[in-house]
């Protein structure tokens, strides 16, 4: 609640403490054997006049001290000498309270992932669903399960937080009893992963991110992320077809007899007379963006930013959603002149992003409706996602449930983007990168200490 209510509500409850105790002596709500004597009203200033301070909408000025605390820790030496930082009013992110090199590109790792969900909250309702569909063409007693991007896509329903998520269990029962209401018995199975183009790995990625399971292709059909056996990390270098495969099992499972291999192929070009006779679907997309900048899920963010360039008219593929990621900022005024954008995650070291650019996101998220879930899904210091070990020691615990943030991490990178509030109660946005760090650990407690002072009080 803003804090220029709190005279306004202190007034009410001042107000109710009369009425109750009036109420309990019988003064009102009872009838008095006499009318109460008229009441003088207390005379006072003007309501614009003399106004407590904290109703006034302008931001408050920066408390030079909190300031110099910050720059301090900025040109620390843990941080590198390629640092990019800026501090902001959140409302006015063109009245900077301190900044350094922020115009100037840097590799922002996951910070970009803001504007990735600016991007597919440009071309998705809040409320809409990705499908996971199955259609079958009678001629060729084939069933053909269709990717719609959903990357939360799971094999079987979870406890906790995901729980909501599509499965394919689910998709396989509803199957079942579609085909059984036609006294099908027998099928065979293939799988239709087109909706997504180009490369499923950029080659501006390390070329251990997937083996090492950081991530897994990029395809519009896959379940449990590409992960060969969760909560094991190992992923599969086709997720089409082990979700393809996973899904033909299922299927037998549930009584129908699947024969032949699992095949990739286009609906439209080999069954353009097929049916739909059975889908999932995703939990809305406003709650993805969330999941996907809370929990930093690079995976989530690739199948995003495909999505929404294919939305936006570019096509599904790593340089399609640079594209669409990059049309969300310049629609918005956002100049991206020195930016690059190769992937939509920030894993690339190719990415290059400014401090200011990262401000400007948090600030449209604010002023935008449509772009609420940017800021309900940065992490909560020292609770939750990627700040959930982090903000817990030291004079960065100080601002643990107070500062919320984009956080960025790759060897050599670390970088972090969010918002607080001041102790005057101005909300301010902020965004360090650090790029060229001697060690990631150390760089992220000082990132983390510097956006502590900005929330706490002396």
């Amino acid at each position: 609640m803003p804090r220029a209510r709190w005279w306004v509500i202190a007034a009410l409850a001042v107000v109710t403490v009369a009425v109750v105790t009036l109420d309990v002596t019988g003064v009102i709500f009872d009838d008095p054997p006499d009318p109460p004597p008229p009441l003088s009203l207390p005379t006072g200033a003007p309501a614009d006049e003399d106004r407590p301070a904290a109703v006034n909408p302008e931001p408050g000025s920066p408390d030079p001290a909190m300031l110099r605390r910050v720059e301090r820790l900025l040109g620390d030496d843990d941080l590198g000498r390629s640092v990019h930082a800026m501090v902001a009013p959140l409302a006015d992110p063109m009245s900077p309270w301190t900044e350094r090199s922020a115009a100037a590109a840097a590799t922002p790792a996951s910070t970009l992932k803001l504007w990735t969900a600016a991007a597919v909250l440009d071309a998705f309702a809040l409320d809409e669903r990705l499908s996971t569909s199955v259609v079958w063409d009678a001629s060729s007693k084939t069933l053909v399960l269709i990717g719609g991007g959903d990357a939360t896509l799971r094999t079987r329903a979870t406890k906790g937080a995901e729980s909501h998520h599509a499965t394919l269990t689910e998709l396989a029962r509803r199957t079942a009893r579609s085909l059984d209401r036609s006294g099908i018995e027998q099928v065979r199975v293939a799988y239709d992963a087109t909706l997504f183009t180009g490369p499923a790995v950029s080659p501006d990625w390390e070329p251990t991110y997937v083996t090492s399971g950081v991530i897994a292709p990029v395809t519009a059909l896959m379940v449990d992320q590409g992960m060969i056996d969760p909560p094991s990390l190992a992923r599969s270098s086709d997720p089409a077809e082990t979700a393809a495969v996973t899904y033909a099992e299922l299927l037998d499972a549930a009584g129908v007899t699947v024969s032949g291999r699992q095949q990739s192929v286009s609906v439209t070009d080999h069954f353009p007379d097929s049916e739909e006779i059975a889908r999932v679907e995703s939990p809305p997309v406003g709650d993805l963006v969330e999941g996907m900048l809370r929990d930093s899920d690079n995976q989530l963010a690739e199948a995003l930013g495909r999505l929404a360039a294919e939305r936006a008219g570019f096509p599904a593929s790593f340089e399609g959603a640079g594209y669409a990621i990059e049309a969300a900022a310049e629609s918005r005024g956002v100049d991206l002149q020195r930016a690059e954008i190769v992937d939509a995650s920030g894993l690339s070291r190719a990415d290059r992003l400014t401090a200011a650019a990262l401000v400007d996101a948090l600030h449209f998220a604010a002023s935008e409706p449509d772009l609420s879930p940017i800021l309900s899904g940065l992490a909560v210091a020292g609770f939750d996602g990627t700040l959930a070990d982090r903000f817990n020691q030291g004079a960065a615990a100080q601002a643990a449930g107070v500062v919320r943030a984009k956080t960025g991490t790759l060897t050599g990178i670390s970088s972090e983007a969010g918002i607080t509030t001041t102790c005057d109660g101005t909300l301010v946005s902020y965004a360090f990168v650090a790029d060229a760090v001697p060690d990631t650990a150390a760089a992220r407690s000082v990132l983390d200490r510097a956006a502590a002072q900005l929330a706490v009080c002396p």
